[in-house]
């Protein structure tokens, strides 16, 4: 019974084995599995002749070696010291390495975006020198524009003593009238905005006559005294003189009456002009005079960098610091709130409007509050061997307290600190190293050809049909970009979006170039001289890795909220 049984079951059996072993999964899995282990056992052979060798040599790979003293300098690391260990010189390459990428990232993308919609531009003139220099480029290599951007137009800036200073140091007048005609522009703007096409041609006409004719009359009473310079503020109506000019813009006026209909509004803008302008300089009510002004410069630009102010976090920070947050919970609050109004009563509420001036009122009633409250006493400093409170500023140059003791008496929540140029260097003041700016100004401009290509062809992947309707609903154009155009575009624009921000991120080790301590340069230096070269390399992989990493992970969520939910 037994032998019969089997023998029943042993052809079913083998065919059961045949049928799995023939499977074509089973053999997709198998293959993967012994390539899968001859990887691993091509690494471990690998390793472990790498770690023979290194043994015999006395360099068996470990971490222990981070704590060593570094013995090499870092230009322009602050608290770094040859004193620190490997460790520290590490975390200093990586903040540079950061600081490259995240900067790098933020400035590509808004250059590449810009790029991206010239390429598309009306204008002829616009749309063809940003394919110029997109084109330029792309198909020049990273490394030569780095070089370029360092050694011909960072190193090519005036030395120290010859900076460029922005402000210019000194006594600045801003005309009255500059004042008078940018409040002007502004009104206008507020008035005509919702005007008809011929009322706005008339409204702006009329004001860059205006302004033309009132420079045109400063400059002659200027330059020709004897001529003019009895002409503003003269106010008589007897002057023939006036009588002439009222004459000419009547006539003007009328002219208007014999040409087609669309030359008025601007030939009659530009007589209004005219005329306004010369009633106010004849009656001398356009002021003169200016507002005074004493500047200091805030950012000086040379060939050792860029200095820029430094902003310290006083001691009053914190209290400041809740009123922004309070405002930032609450600005959210309301727009979400805004947002299910209009999805509900389908009323529009400009709600981002709404929550920045929440944010914003917060922000400046919690500085005036802050900065409103009963001044610290003067610091009590020791003097020919007794303790006297002295100001400040006084204690500080003086040297008997610190900038970050000053910090615990200031009124403000936040102290800014101008550059000051001592002789040869600045006393104060936070500079950007040159190589800094020149390989950050390689990536940007770089990987903002690339992002412009990727931006045109996602604008250019949405339908005119859809635009065609957006336009016949009477969408203005920030909404048809906001609904119509960025939600289609940037479901074409992310996936490669992604490989381009990676691609900054690895080419940012090219600062070697330049001898930038990135974390790249600053392992290159701990390898060879603590002869750990392989667990050197090791850290700068995983390094990378794990920024990679990051940026996929974060990109790829953005990618999911703009794709399309499909069953």
């Amino acid at each position: 019974m037994n032998s019969a049984t089997t023998a029943q079951t042993s052809p079913s059996f083998f065919k059961r084995a045949r049928a799995v072993i023939t499977d074509l999964r089973f053999i997709r899995i198998v293959g993967q599995l012994v390539f899968f282990a001859l990887i691993i056992f091509a690494l471990t052979q690998l390793w472990n002749s790498m770690v023979t060798a290194l043994t015999a040599n006395n360099l068996t790979p470990n971490l222990t070696f981070m704590q060593n003293r570094a013995g090499f300098e870092i230009g322009g690391a602050q608290g770094y010291t040859p004193d620190n260990t490997y460790w520290d010189a590490f975390v200093v390459g990586l903040k540079n390495t950061l600081s490259i990428i995240v900067f790098g990232l933020l400035g590509t993308t808004i250059l590449g975006i810009l790029a991206g919609v010239f390429l598309l531009s009306g204008n002829w003139l616009l749309r063809n020198i940003t394919r110029f220099f997109v084109e330029i480029l792309r198909n020049t290599p990273l490394l030569v524009q780095i070089f370029i951007m360092f050694f011909v137009v960072v190193l090519s800036l005036p030395p120290l003593r010859d900076s460029f200073a922005v402000p210019r140091d000194g006594i600045t007048i801003i005309s009255y009238t500059v004042i008078a005609y940018v409040i002007t522009a502004v009104v206008l703007w507020f008035v005509l905005r919702k005007a008809s096409p011929a009322r706005k041609t008339f409204g702006w006409t009329a004001l860059a006559a205006a302004i033309i004719v009132i420079t045109l009359a400063f400059w002659m009473a200027s330059a020709q005294p004897a001529a003019w310079g009895n002409l503003y503020g003269a106010g008589s109506l007897g002057d023939i003189r006036f009588w002439i000019f009222i004459g000419l813009c009547a006539g003007a006026a009328v002219l208007g009456l014999f040409i087609p209909a669309k030359f008025r509004p601007s030939l009659w803008g530009a007589v209004t002009g005219v005329l306004i302008g010369g009633l106010l300089f004849y009656f001398g009510a356009i002021p003169a005079s200016g507002l005074r002004l004493e500047l200091s410069p805030v950012i000086y630009l040379n060939n050792r960098g860029l200095v820029y102010p430094e902003v310290y976090a006083t001691s009053r920070f914190a209290e400041w610091f809740a009123f922004v947050a309070l405002g930032f919970g609450f600005g959210i609050a309301l727009f979400y709130y805004l947002r299910r109004l209009t999805e509900t009563t389908g009323k529009p509420y400009p709600r981002l409007r709404y929550a920045v001036l929440v944010f914003l009122a917060f922000t400046i009633v919690g500085w005036l509050v802050v900065s409103g409250e009963p001044a610290p006493r003067n610091p009590l400093v020791e003097q020919d061997g007794a303790l006297v409170g002295m100001p400040v500023q006084q204690a500080l140059d003086e040297q008997l307290i610190t900038r970050e003791e000053s910090l615990q008496y200031s009124t403000t929540p936040i102290e800014v600190v101008l550059p000051e140029r001592r002789g040869l260097r600045f006393g104060s003041g936070q500079t950007i190293s040159p190589e800094y700016s020149a390989l950050l100004l390689a990536l940007v401009v770089y990987t903002a050809a690339f992002i412009a290509e990727i931006v045109r062809a996602g604008i250019l992947a949405v339908p005119r049909g859809q635009l065609e309707a957006a336009r016949a609903l009477g969408l203005s154009y920030s909404q048809l970009l906001r609904m119509v155009i960025l939600p289609q575009a940037l479901r074409v624009i992310i996936p490669p979006l992604t490989n381009q921000y990676l691609n900054l991120a690895k080419n940012s080790s090219l600062a070697i170039a330049i001898s930038f301590a990135d974390v790249y340069q600053v392992m290159n230096t701990v390898g060879n001289q603590s002869g750990q070269s392989v667990t050197a390399i090791t850290i700068v992989m995983v390094t990378y890795l794990i920024i990679s990493l990051i940026i996929s992970f974060g990109m790829n969520w953005v990618n999911s909220r703009f794709q399309l939910v499909t069953r």
